[in-house]
Parts: C-alpha cells; structure tokens; sequence
C-alpha cells in the first residue's frame, strides 16, 4: 500500500518505486496507490498552515497506468475521489489498484 505518497516523488522517484514494489511482491501479490491527480506543469512548491514548505508533484492517471503495465502490474481498479479542502476549493484523487 502506498496512500498518498506520490505527491513527494518525482517522475523518475515514483518510475523506481513502482519497479521496486513490482520486484518486491510476491506473485499475485496487490498494490495500492493514490495520488493527487492534476497536471504535471502544476507541481510546486506548497506552504502548510505550520510555516513548513514541501514540494508537491501533480501525476495524470494515465502516465501512472502506463508506468503500472510497462513494469508488468495489472490494473484492477481505478476511482477517484473529490476531496474538499477547508475555502480552497477541492482536489481530484485518483486511486489504482494493481496486481502482479
């Protein structure tokens, strides 16, 4: 299960990580992912209410899904979810559920 966390990976941090679980799961094994969806171009950096600045990356479900299948995952499953963020507005997650 990886929830949330592709919003701190670049393209070439999430092609790994999605090679490494790939490598890592047991045949047949499920893998979970979420991620903001949005466009790319989008990406930056982001202040929390704290003070504290992280950068966050934007992903296309569709580069993800061609990510998933060239590293040899099948796709299960794929929905989004409308999130509302406190007077901002709301953003688009995207969920995919993969297997080995």
């Amino acid at each position: 299960m990886c929830g949330f966390c592709l919003p701190y990976l670049s393209d070439s941090e999430s092609s790994s990580l999605i090679k490494d679980v790939y490598d890592l799961l047991n045949e047949n094994g499920i893998f979970y992912i979420s991620f903001v969806e949005g466009d790319p171009v989008d990406s930056g950096y982001k202040t929390a209410s704290t003070g504290d600045r992280t950068y966050f990356y934007y992903y296309k479900t569709d580069f993800l899904i061609d990510k998933l299948t060239s590293a040899g995952f099948e796709i299960l499953s794929s929905f989004q979810i409308n999130y509302e963020l406190s007077n901002t507005g709301s953003e688009l997650h995207t969920v995919l559920i993969s297997k080995k």
